[in-house]
C-alpha cells in the first residue's frame, strides 16, 4: 500500500473509531474504574518506580483509578508534556506530578491536561498510552500527531520500557494498518481484560 492510499485508511478508520469510543464512553461511564481489576493480569512488569498515565481527553477511557492504585502499590506517577505546535518531531516529556492536583495541571496548545513545566522531568518505566484503536498484534491507532510512536522509539533505543494501552474493548479492530515509523505496545487493557503482546520489550 502506498503512502497516500495507508493515510487515506488511517483517516477513515480514525473517523470510524471516534464515533465507536464516543458511543462506548456514553455507555460506559465507570470504565475507568474497570482497567483496576484488568491490570491485576499483568504480572509484576506494571509496578515498576515511575508509571507515566494521562488525563483523558474527550472521550478517552480515564486511566486516572489505575494510576491511583499503582500510586497506591508505590509506585510514582508522571504525565506527559506535549512538545509545542510546529516543533516537528520532538517527543514527550515526562514530569512527576498528581494527576488530581489542579496547581500542578495547564492546558497545553492542543487542549490536553499537562504537568507544568517547572515539575521534575523522569524517565518513565511504563507508559499508560491512550489510543483510538488497537489490534491483538500490539499495533495502536492514535490521532496521527505521532507523540508516543516518537516518544516511545526515543525511550527504546535506551533501555527497556513498557508500553500499555488502555482503551475500550470497542476499539478493537481486527487490523491496524501500520508504517515503519509506528511503534507497538507490549500490553493492553480493557475493562474485559488485559492482552499481553509477544515479543515486545522484554519487561514481563
Amino acid at each position: 500500500m502506498g503512502l497516500a492510499a495507508m493515510i487515506e485508511v488511517k483517516s477513515e478508520l480514525r473517523s470510524v473509531l471516534i464515533a465507536a469510543r464516543a458511543k462506548v464512553f456514553r455507555e460506559e461511564p465507570d470504565a475507568g474504574e474497570a482497567l483496576v481489576q484488568s491490570a491485576a493480569q499483568i504480572h509484576s512488569g506494571i509496578k515498576p518506580p515511575i508509571v507515566a498515565g494521562c488525563i483523558p481527553f474527550r472521550t478517552e477511557i480515564d486511566p486516572r483509578p489505575l494510576m491511583r492504585a499503582l500510586a497506591a502499590q508505590g509506585a510514582r506517577l508522571c504525565l506527559p508534556r506535549t512538545p509545542p505546535k510546529g516543533a516537528g518531531g520532538n517527543a514527550l516529556t515526562f514530569h512527576l506530578c498528581d494527576p488530581d492536583d489542579p496547581d500542578h495541571l495547564e492546558k497545553s496548545a492542543w487542549g490536553v491536561m499537562e504537568p507544568k513545566a517547572h515539575l521534575p522531568q523522569v524517565r518513565p518505566d511504563v507508559i499508560l498510552v491512550p489510543l483510538l484503536g488497537f489490534d491483538r498484534t500490539g499495533n495502536r491507532l492514535g490521532q496521527g500527531q505521532g507523540h508516543y510512536d516518537r516518544t516511545l522509539e526515543a525511550l527504546r533505543a535506551a533501555g527497556p520500557v513498557l508500553a500499555v494501552g488502555v482503551a475500550f474493548a470497542a476499539q478493537e479492530v481486527a487490523r491496524i494498518p501500520v508504517e515503519p515509523h509506528d511503534q507497538r505496545l507490549d500490553w493492553i487493557i480493557t475493562p474485559i481484560k488485559a492482552y499481553p503482546i509477544p515479543t515486545m520489550s522484554g519487561i514481563e
